[in-house]
C-alpha cells in the first residue's frame, strides 16, 4: 500500500510499488482534474504494457496531497528492442515514440537503460523547494 502523505504533502521517501488500480483509487479519483490526469496515465500504462516496458515511474504534483495537481510526470523504462518495434511498425511503439519525440505530453520521459532510470529517479526524488528535500515516488507494476 502507498503510505499516507507527510505533513508537507509529499510521500515518505522511498520508491512505493503499487498497482494501477491502487494508483487510480489513491491519486486519480477525488477531483475532476485528477480524473483527467489518470486517463493520461492509463494510456501510458497501456502503451507501456503493449511494448513490454520494464518499469513505469510516476511523480509530479499528481502524487502529492495537492487537490488540483498541475501535472503527472512519468518515466518509462523502454525495452531493449524498442527501436526494433518502431522499425517494425508496432502501433504502440510508434505512438509512444511520437509522444517522446514531440514532448507531447511534456510530462512523459524515457529511460533507455538502468543508468538513465537511476538518473531520472534521482532527479524526481527531490522536491523543487529551496531545500531540495527528498520525497517518495510511485512505481506502477507492469
Amino acid at each position: 500500500m502507498i503510505p499516507a502523505f507527510r505533513p508537507d504533502g509529499y510521500l515518505p521517501e522511498a520508491l512505493h510499488q503499487t498497482t494501477d488500480a491502487e494508483a487510480t483509487f489513491r491519486f486519480g479519483s477525488t477531483t475532476s482534474r485528477r480524473r483527467r490526469l489518470i486517463l493520461r496515465l492509463r494510456r501510458w500504462l497501456v502503451l507501456a504494457r503493449n511494448i513490454g516496458a520494464r518499469r513505469l515511474l510516476v511523480d509530479g504534483s499528481f502524487v502529492t496531497a495537492k487537490p488540483e495537481p498541475d501535472d503527472i510526470d512519468a518515466v518509462i523504462l523502454l525495452p531493449v528492442n524498442f527501436a526494433a518495434q518502431v522499425e517494425q511498425g508496432h502501433e504502440s511503439a510508434i505512438e509512444l515514440e511520437q509522444m517522446l519525440l514531440t514532448r507531447r505530453p511534456e510530462e512523459l520521459f524515457a529511460a533507455e537503460d538502468e543508468s538513465d532510470w537511476n538518473d531520472w529517479f534521482e532527479f524526481f526524488s527531490r522536491t523543487r523547494e529551496t531545500d531540495g528535500r527528498r520525497k517518495g515516488l510511485v512505481e506502477i507494476q507492469l
